[in-house]
């Protein structure tokens, strides 16, 4: 339900944006499903957004790549805060694993929310100005789904010259897609569905998608394993976020392969493992939550260089008012959509 209250001016070392795009991700729904813990209601969430700077509190000047800010400008941001002094975000790490971040937020003023039509955001939350050129349609189309893949990218190691499968065509299975490739990867190859999404997948670049609904796991293999010249993928990253994704990823890796994981991060159902197969296949399973503040940076730089080519704007293929944000996730949820925006 919309709620409304009072817009303080930003206090020093904050700065209060009018959002003009909150993204859709597939957390919102988990978050209405009880797969992940419910936080005290009243809250406001929304943690993808892009919108206008309203006013720029005391000692704010640039964004967080040191920019030159001013009023009016574009920006985007990532609305969960960490706090910039634990041993974590000292260290440069994702600011998912912040230890003193309370997201979401509870309802009231200054808060940094997307989906609401004002948000006050903190100078240690990653906002990033939008530069002249580049629509904000292009930046939130794969809203925290792109700096996602970028942080598990980075977690991964060099990409150049492999040939990488791709476990899911959501956004960020189509992240993942277009980051790999951008970072020197030979080839793509994208297991997912629906036939929509998978077209959008070949058009950002993928050499070969394989549906989940009309293959089989053998099949899916053995085709794997043809491209490969019976090796197999030197890596695979699971961006399904379904657990049976993760026993076929493990069975498509050749010998030394390393295993990303991006999607299984909420809910409580769990699969066999056997460690015997990684030890004796020489595997690395990785895990990865969200991104550093600088994935977000990069993820304002790939829609520079690729979202013009790529049609990133065109993966917006839904949008809502503030007022229908439960429909707007309603629909993300059903997967018919490739991405769903809020224009508060």
């Amino acid at each position: 339900m919309c709620r409304e209250h009072d817009v303080p001016d930003p206090r020093p070392g904050e700065l209060l944006i009018r959002v003009t795009h909150a993204g859709v991700c597939g957390t919102d729904a988990h978050r209405l499903t009880g797969d992940l813990p419910p936080p005290p209601a009243p809250i406001c969430f929304g943690h993808e957004g892009v919108g206008v700077v309203e006013v720029l509190g005391a000692d704010i000047t640039r964004d967080r790549a040191g920019v030159p800010l001013a009023e009016g400008d574009r920006v985007t941001w990532s609305p969960p805060t960490p706090c910039g002094r634990c041993r974590t975000c000292r260290a440069g790490e994702t600011t998912a694993l912040c230890t003193r971040m309370v997201w979401p937020p509870p309802f009231g003023p200054t808060t940094s929310a997307s989906f609401q039509d004002y948000a006050t955001v903190r100078d240690t939350a990653a906002f990033y100005r939008v530069p002249d050129g580049v629509t904000s349609e292009s930046v939130i189309a794969f809203g925290c789904a792109m700096p996602t893949a970028l942080g598990g990218l980075a977690r991964l190691g060099d990409v150049r010259g492999a040939f990488v499968v791709v476990q899911g065509s959501g956004p960020v299975g189509l992240a993942t897609c277009v980051a790999a490739l951008d970072a020197g990867a030979r080839a793509v190859t994208m297991i997912g569905d629906p036939p929509a999404r998978l077209a959008v997948a070949r058009r950002l670049g993928a050499m070969e998608t394989l549906p989940l609904a009309t293959t089989t796991v053998e099949e899916r293999r053995t085709r794997i394993l043809d491209l490969t010249e019976g090796l197999g993928a030197p890596i695979v990253v699971e961006a399904a976020g379904h657990i049976t994704a993760f026993d076929e990823g493990l069975g498509l890796l050749a010998v030394g392969g390393r295993y990303l994981i991006l999607g299984l991060y909420s809910g409580s159902a769990t699969t066999p493992f056997n460690p015997v197969l990684v030890n004796n296949r020489q595997l690395t399973v990785l895990g990865s939550l969200g991104g550093p503040l600088a994935a977000y940076q990069r993820a304002v730089e790939i829609a520079i260089r690729h979202g013009q080519t790529l049609g990133f704007d065109a993966l917006v293929t839904a949008s809502f008012p503030l007022e229908q944000t439960a429909q707007a996730i309603e629909r993300a949820q059903s997967g018919r959509v490739i991405k769903v925006v809020v224009n508060p």
